[in-house]
């Protein structure tokens, strides 16, 4: 028992010194992968759309084709091409335990671009996935593998850069490795908005959110026209900030947000590392409604129930706030990028008791809506359609709303109102919907749309008939119907046409476009031998750099191109060499 105890205590005393050591990253392990001064045009942690970004985003002089280069010896452990995402990507593996990784390449140096497209050629897929042997692309710090550019999801210009953890694949803040960014510039904080819990809650008088205009320079920020915000109940707080670095103007997401109630450390997050599993749910840190409505995003202190980042150090009360009636607190909000550079924005709260709501508005809002927990299992069922939310779908419990609207002129279904657009959802869903009377002739070529409130535009979410219901999965809430597509994309020839001599050029550039579900396939031949051809979807353009599949004298190009309903065009034409 005694020898138990003592094992105890040394555990409980090595703890904290375990923990500090995995921070202990190796400062001159990796260099730079770009041969210029690093600026950044995004950050780890950074909130994207749906995600948290796994890596840093380095500038690249506004242009593609610079040279990358291997941050650290190691070996290329996989090769992705894509038309999306990552688009040209290098994974390399160190032997040190970790795993670089170089996003939205134009091209990869000579013999792994050999390798790669030997491989398209025997796979005939532009989009490729590959695994290489441990001793087929051995690299060495500093050489080069790639040229930077533009590809797959990329917004322009840019290498995207990431270190993981290779078991796990984890991704790590790649600044903490050395990498040297000069940056003396302090986070800027915009607006404070605080948020009233639950009936009775309220700020100045107010039960709904409200947002504060701020003041102020340098480190120390404050509200505009208040002194001290009248706090009844339970509340919590958001905040909408952004970090710039010197010599540069993106505007990139901080790294460290910590809150202080009268000196005391009550909430704070840090963007270390998280794992590739949580990153969706940064869509419960922020207030999801508020950026359906305006693309800003605003990070939140409370924690939803079925958030599971592991971002947050410190979580008082899962970042919810309650103020003691007639007691006036000192509230400190510092926000700080990586390289310590902080703003702190301070005010007062008076507590104030809350005013119980009268039982009639306790219900009014929640008559006729059934209640979704977020740790269950849910099934909704009526009129013609079937909803199946799997546990740990929802953030926190819901009342779900639905309505249903007449069919469109252009719909085979009515128009089922699925709760609301301003909802977040973690997981996918099943959404099941029976259509009404329709021609057999377009039987496949229906598909379940989403329909955008603003643009009213048809969004194609596909489907599969399940007996007599059409179904998808769908990961947002909002308004569905069942459509039909029954037109075939649209092939536009960019530089050739049929009988054009190919002399002086180097490429075949074609767009393909397709309104509604999307392009599924291509397939372009030349002479009936299948021909590499490069898709960008973000431009709609296929490209094909012309080579020895491209005799001299008469050629006969051909590009089939598929919809997702099977829609097929066919675009064909004799070109001269």
């Amino acid at each position: 028992m005694k020898n138990h105890s003592i094992r105890l205590l040394l555990i409980a005393w090595l703890l904290p010194f375990s923990l500090l050591s995995q921070k202990n990253y190796p400062k001159n392990y990796l260099s730079s992968p770009v041969d210029f001064t690093i600026h950044l045009s995004g950050t780890f942690g950074e909130l994207r759309n749906e995600h948290l970004h796994s890596g840093i985003d380095i500038r690249t002089q506004g242009s593609v084709g610079h040279n990358i280069r291997a941050a650290a010896d190691g070996f290329i452990s996989r090769i992705m091409v894509s038309p999306v995402g990552f688009g040209k990507a290098i994974y390399i593996d160190h032997p040190d335990g970790y795993t670089t990784v170089y996003g939205h390449l134009q091209g990869f140096a000579p013999e792994i671009d050999s390798y790669v497209k030997q491989e398209q050629y025997r796979q005939e897929s532009f989009s490729i996935d590959l695994l290489p042997a441990q001793n087929q692309f051995l690299v060495k710090k500093g050489q080069i593998i790639g040229q930077s550019g533009n590809s797959g999801s990329s917004g322009g210009p840019h290498l995207h850069f990431e270190v993981r953890k290779t078991n796990g694949q984890i991704p790590l803040n790649p600044l903490h490795f050395g990498f040297q960014v000069k940056d003396f510039t302090r986070p800027q904080i915009q607006r404070l908005w605080i948020y009233p819990l639950e009936t009775g809650s309220s700020v100045n008088g107010s039960a709904s959110p409200v947002a504060f205009e701020l003041a102020g320079w340098g480190t120390s920020y404050r509200l505009k026209n208040n002194d001290t915000l009248k706090i009844a109940g339970k509340i919590y707080f958001g905040l909408e900030a952004f970090d710039k670095q010197s010599d540069a103007e993106n505007k990139n997401g901080i790294y460290a947000m910590t809150v202080f109630v009268d000196s005391a450390e009550v909430f704070s997050l840090r963007m270390d590392s998280f794992a590739f599993d949580e990153t969706r749910y940064m869509l419960g840190m922020i207030d999801y409604a508020y950026f359906v409505k305006t693309k800003r995003r605003v990070m939140q202190t409370r924690k939803l129930p079925n958030n599971r980042l592991k971002v947050y150090e410190t979580l008082k009360d899962q970042g919810v706030f309650n103020f003691p009636s007639g007691k006036i607190s000192k509230l400190e909000i510092k926000v700080s990028d990586f390289f310590d550079n902080e703003s702190v924005l301070t005010f007062y709260t008076m507590g104030e008791p809350t005013v119980p709501a009268p039982a009639e508005a306790l219900l009014q809002g929640t008559i006729g809506k059934r209640v979704f927990s977020w740790n269950k299992e849910n099934h909704f069922e009526d009129s013609g359609l079937k909803l199946e939310i799997p546990a740990g779908a929802l953030y926190d419990t819901i009342h779900f709303r639905f309505n249903i609207k007449p069919r469109e002129l252009f719909s085979y279904s009515s128009v089922y109102q699925v709760h609301q657009r301003f909802t977040p959802l973690q997981k996918f869903c099943d959404l099941s919907i029976k259509p009404g009377n329709f021609p057999e002739i377009v039987r496949d070529k229906l598909l379940i749309a989403g329909i955008d409130p603003d643009t009213k535009k048809l969004i194609s979410y596909g489907g599969e008939w399940k007996g007599d219901y059409l179904s998808t999965k769908i990961r947002n809430f909002g308004s569905y119907t069942i459509v039909a597509d029954t037109l075939k994309p649209l092939i536009i020839p960019v530089n050739i046409q049929n009988g054009k001599s190919l002399e002086g050029q180097t490429t075949i550039r074609i767009s393909i476009k397709d309104e509604l579900s999307g392009i599924g396939t291509y397939r372009a031949t030349m002479n009936g031998r299948w021909i590499l051809m490069e898709w960008d979807p973000k431009i709609n353009l296929l490209v094909y750099e012309i080579d020895e599949l491209t005799q001299k004298g008469k050629n006969q190009f051909r590009l089939q191109v598929e919809d997702s309903r099977g829609n097929m065009a066919v675009y064909s034409a004799e070109l001269f060499r």
